[in-house]
């Protein structure tokens, strides 16, 4: 897409904020460059489309969206079909999500779209036949994941989603020293403001393991990050679910009762009744 459009719309935009070339490029970029791009007789480089799209304050994301006439791709209508899905994700939802998926990557080759497809399929399967049901073509997925993974030397957030997708289907033996690791590449985005709601989906996940793996020790460990990034974020159903968790582990009644008290507060209904089955099996 940038190769062929990026100039001319990127001169559009600029000029409609009013901004010169001067302005635009400052000590970092000369206006010839700027023009030449503008002009499709250079492609930009990463480093100056970055530039360039700082400068007038827009994200790929968006500038995307304007190049496609101020129309989503069929790309981004994926993505963005999936964050509604994976709300409240229903089967018949997820099915569509997967087909559509499936169509797209027949047109063209997209990685992520690929690992959407995968992590789609693993949680259609879950939500069909659990996660414990012996089958073949599902196993080979996970390992197909796990394979792609393993192979890296450090996790990003969009790998460590798809790590939580097969967490459950690793030995529980196994478990903490992949959260040591999963620890590790987490600590590299503590600034990273932006990622940890993401941060808290994978360790609710790894919590939950532990949790009914009984392995109370590992689970407070995890459980009492979720109950920080909660409070940093004002995510109340987050600090609910830890508050609730903790105290099981703690064998704390206090932090038990404010947990669920605070669920009731923000009418996390499902995540109460879930809770409160936890503490009448396990407290």
């Amino acid at each position: 897409m940038f190769t062929w459009n990026f100039g001319s719309v990127y001169k559009t935009i600029r000029r409609s904020k009013g901004l010169t070339q001067k302005k635009v490029c400052g000590c970092f970029l000369s206006t010839t460059t700027l023009s030449k791009i503008e002009n499709h007789h250079v492609v930009p480089s990463v480093e100056h489309m970055i530039f360039l799209l700082d400068q007038i304050d827009m994200s790929v994301e968006e500038f995307h969206y304007i190049c496609n006439l101020y129309q989503p791709s069929e790309r981004q209508k994926i993505f963005s079909q999936y964050r509604k899905v994976a709300q409240k994700p229903k089967i018949d939802e997820i099915q569509c999500l997967v087909d559509r998926c499936n169509d797209y990557l027949s047109k063209q080759h997209d990685v992520p779209v690929e690992h959407l497809r995968d992590i789609l399929t693993i949680v259609l399967f879950i939500r069909q036949d659990g996660a414990y049901k012996k089958d073949r073509d599902f196993e080979q997925l996970t390992e197909k994941i796990y394979r792609y993974l393993d192979k890296q030397d450090t996790w990003y957030m969009s790998d460590l989603k798809l790590l939580q997708t097969i967490l459950y289907a690793f030995p529980v033996e196994n478990l903490p020293q992949l959260t040591k690791r999963i620890f590790a590449n987490l600590e590299k985005y503590k600034n990273f403001q932006n990622i940890k709601e993401s941060q808290i989906n994978i360790l609710t996940n790894i919590s939950t393991i532990y949790f009914y793996n009984k392995l109370k020790n590992e689970c407070e460990e995890v459980t009492s990050k979720i109950l920080d990034l909660a409070k940093e974020l004002k995510r109340y159903d987050s600090l609910g679910f830890a508050q609730v968790r903790l105290g099981i582990c703690r064998g704390d009644d206090t932090l038990i009762e404010n947990g669920l008290a605070l669920l009731r507060l923000t009418d996390e209904q499902a995540l109460l009744t879930m809770l409160e089955e936890e503490v009448k099996k396990y407290r």
